[in-house]
């Protein structure tokens, strides 16, 4: 379980937004559908290629979430598109050391495509991984909340009765 699904379970929050998949027990809705990209190290031999496979990665070691993270570090290794065991070069639970540990060249790590804007950091490259399904970005809640104040604001988000609002297609972590 990630820190934001954490606050869900004690109840210290009352949402929260979540990457797909959640963990049982809450209920979401997906507010962005983004690519997903991998992060390398620029000097990374896979960052001349304007776009990589899954069959690129497959020998790639890969900075994962910690294993009590679930179905969330399981996705963000691939394992819905792959029927191998990924390579786990280390273990992060923050993005500061995701991004450390992929900038000194330690690993690899899938990332949402909006991420790669937020997280532009020097000696990092960003390229679209062919074949693998978006990440879905949510608002999750308790399944039981049912109290007027969620309610309300869950009617107060953009498409307040779940309607799916897609990333723009241009990147701008792209090469020009």
């Amino acid at each position: 379980m990630v820190r934001s699904e954490r606050g869900l379970a004690d109840g210290s929050s009352d949402v929260a937004f979540v990457w797909l998949p959640a963990v049982p027990g809450l209920r979401t809705r997906v507010l962005s559908v983004e690519r997903r990209l991998i992060a390398m190290a620029e000097s990374h031999p896979l960052a001349g290629k304007e776009e990589v496979t899954l069959d690129d990665l497959r020998e790639e070691p890969f900075i994962a979430l910690p294993a009590e993270a679930g179905p969330l570090r399981d996705f963000w290794l691939a394992r819905d598109a792959r029927d191998d065991e990924p390579v786990i070069a280390a273990t992060a639970g923050t993005a500061d050391e995701t991004f450390e540990a992929v900038t000194s060249g330690l690993g690899v790590a899938l990332i949402a495509e909006g991420n790669a804007t937020l997280y532009s950091r020097p000696g990092v490259a960003y390229r679209p991984v062919r074949g693998l399904a978006p990440a879905e970005l949510a608002i999750a809640w308790r399944a039981d909340d049912t109290r007027p104040q969620t309610r309300a604001f869950l009617a107060a988000l953009p498409g307040g009765r779940g309607t799916r609002v897609s990333a723009p297609r241009r990147s701008p972590w792209r090469r020009r």
